[in-house]
């Protein structure tokens, strides 16, 4: 069975001490940028970097604009203003912190042998740092991207959460349409990759020394060793018939979060004149999709969400919206502002099942289609509409571009 398979980077793939490398990186960075003050700046930036990144719960900005909209009103000066001496530092200085990692052979030939297998490969590494940052830590693993097909490498221009925040991850598989195999997660940290990627059901592989091997993994699937130990696993797991689990409460609320944030990054390079075209004349063009997620979100998913929380024994009626996209005239609406306000009632459906008691989650309802059913289900089908219309958009896209070349 192929695999989608997550790989963390530091710590995991390039030998990093995060202790020693991350305040060498804030200290080289301030004294290029604001040699005047670089303490001050230094400051700055790592306050702007702890709010506006590994803080950030929600799908509203990039981890970049969440970052700029802190960091540069708290130095007094416009990012237009520095921004070429912040690129000349990731292109000349930033490469002296090399020192402070090291090559891990094996990670190479993992690699080599995970891509021979034909696994679905991605970088899950914690996007706080600018995509020239990541590649070039690549480059130092001995695993540029120039030679290495990787579906995707998670930067903070492109996504909304950090890690240890769940809805990272659904984000990253959302980025890649919902593959339709499933998704194992190799990485060295409990905290930061294990626990959160288990959380969606996600098998792992925690890559540590055997000595110091824990036997707190979740998933019955999940396993320890060295990173050479992590082909096997991954060997044996590729026979196993098993799927990723979106159905708990925490995953739930990750791909909810997610759904608008991983659209938002697909659709933004968009050419103007694709968002109105049909990639099959029986498929939805972008807009159509677009103005479906706002509608059922505003009219259809939010109401019986307040419904449900506000009564006992709720019924919820059966509602056809497939037949709004003629009767609307969806394909001639503004899909970038259709997106707008999904996400706008997306935060309010958000905002409604955060931290709700487990009884509320239990709560029996009865379905007009589905019969007798709980709370939890509820949520459940929303997940999973998200889920197919997020992969639709992945591949009208890729039909649409792959026409134009």
């Amino acid at each position: 069975m192929r695999l989608t398979v997550l790989f963390d980077l530091d710590g995991t793939l390039l030998a990093t001490n995060e202790h020693l490398f991350i305040p060498a990186y804030f200290q080289s960075l301030s004294a290029r940028v604001w040699p005047q003050d670089p303490a001050g700046f230094g400051d700055r930036l790592f306050k702007a970097t702890y709010t506006g990144m590994f803080t950030k719960d929600t799908p509203v900005k990039t981890l970049e604009e969440s970052f700029d909209a802190l960091f540069y009103p708290s130095i007094g000066v416009a990012k237009s203003e520095i921004n070429p001496v912040i690129q000349s530092f990731y292109e000349n200085e930033f490469a002296g912190l090399k020192e402070l990692t090291a090559r891990l052979p094996e990670a190479a030939a993992l690699m080599d042998a995970v891509i021979a297998d034909g696994h679905q490969v991605v970088i899950a590494t914690s996007p706080f740092f600018p995509r020239t940052a990541t590649l070039q830590r690549l480059a130092w693993a001995g695993l540029p991207t120039d030679q290495y097909p990787f579906s995707l490498v998670s930067t903070y221009e492109d996504f909304h959460f950090v890690k240890p925040n769940p809805a990272y991850y659904a984000e990253l598989l959302a980025q890649l349409g919902w593959p339709e195999y499933p998704a194992v997660m190799i990485g060295n940290d409990m905290e930061q990759d294990i626990q959160p990627a288990e959380l969606l059901g996600i098998p792992t592989f925690l890559v540590c020394d055997p000595a110091n091997q824990n036997k707190t993994n979740k998933h019955p699937l999940s396993s320890q060793g060295s990173l050479a130990e992590a082909h096997a696993w991954l060997r044996q797991i590729s026979q196993q018939d098993f799927q990723n689990d979106f159905t708990t409460i925490e995953a739930m609320l990750a791909v909810l979060n997610a759904t608008p944030a991983a659209l938002e990054t697909l659709v933004k390079d968009l050419e103007n004149d694709l968002w109105s075209k049909r990639p099959e004349p029986a498929e939805w063009a972008l807009n159509e999709i677009l103005c479906h997620l706002r509608d059922v979100d505003r009219e259809v998913n939010l109401p019986r969400i307040q419904r449900v929380l506000s009564e006992a024994d709720a019924f919820i009626p059966g509602i056809e919206t497939d037949s709004w996209a003629e009767e609307m005239d969806y394909i001639h609406q503004n899909g970038q502002n259709a997106l707008q306000d999904f996400l706008k009632a997306r935060l309010q459906i958000i905002d409604h099942l955060n931290k709700l008691p487990l009884s509320t989650w239990n709560k029996s309802l009865r379905h007009a289609i589905f019969g007798p059913t709980t709370f939890h289900e509820l949520v459940s089908f929303i997940v999973t509409h998200d889920q197919n219309h997020v992969a639709q958009v992945k591949k009208t896209i890729q039909m649409l571009t792959r026409s134009i070349r």
